[in-house]
């Protein structure tokens, strides 16, 4: 990591660190695509793998606008992030309790990814940089979609086969079931309209 000696700096090394993570997660995707076993869960995965080819796009786009080199910056997060995850899908059972141990991996990405993308905007506000702004912004709505997609297959996984044959998982009785704090719109049809389309939605198509 390069010395930080202004708000500047910061913000390059969070964009730096940033475009390290997509690219960590472009390698990573294909093999979690793989090891799953739903057939709507690889849809996802794959349409997030072309998602963050674009989002990686935008974030070396900003950096050719500010005439910046963002290479050699390694995210040690997110790399410790993608281990975990495939140590879980090698490990865990075939079938709905990997998918569900995947998802449940994938969202922690989702989250840090959040969070590191609303950092480096509100430094993007602070510092003045309104184009910067609006493309993290774009980055940040795309993950929280992805992240509500990612639990809809969940909680159909899980409702699907609440009871761990094997007798080491958990017990929910079938259709009770329930991921609290999501709003969903056409209950049933965001997944299919998420996948059909090929295409993250917008800006201000996210309900959270």
């Amino acid at each position: 990591m390069k010395r930080i000696n202004s708000l500047s700096d910061l913000l390059i090394e969070e964009l730096a660190d940033l475009l390290n993570s997509e690219n960590q997660l472009i390698e990573a995707l294909p093999k979690m695509s793989k090891a799953s076993e739903s057939t709507d869960l690889r849809l996802v995965l794959n349409n997030h793998l072309e998602m963050t080819k674009k989002q990686a796009n935008r974030l070396q786009e900003i950096f050719s606008n500010i005439g910046q080199n963002p290479y050699g910056a390694t995210c040690m997060a997110m790399k410790d992030l993608v281990r975990e995850s495939e140590d879980v899908a090698n490990n865990a059972d075939i079938g709905q309790t990997r998918d569900v141990a995947i998802i449940s991996m994938m969202q922690r990405v989702e989250q840090y990814e959040i969070w590191v993308y609303k950092a480096a905007c509100e430094h993007a506000a602070d510092l003045g940089h309104t184009k910067i702004v609006e493309s993290l912004n774009d980055t940040i709505n795309e993950e929280r979609t992805m992240n509500l997609h990612l639990s809809e297959i969940a909680q159909g996984l899980i409702n699907a086969q609440a009871t761990d044959t094997k007798g080491s998982g958990f017990y929910v009785p079938e259709g009770n079931f329930d991921r609290g704090g999501i709003k969903k719109k056409n209950k049933g049809n965001d997944v299919s309209r998420f996948i059909n389309e090929g295409n993250p939605p917008k800006r201000g198509d996210v309900d959270v």
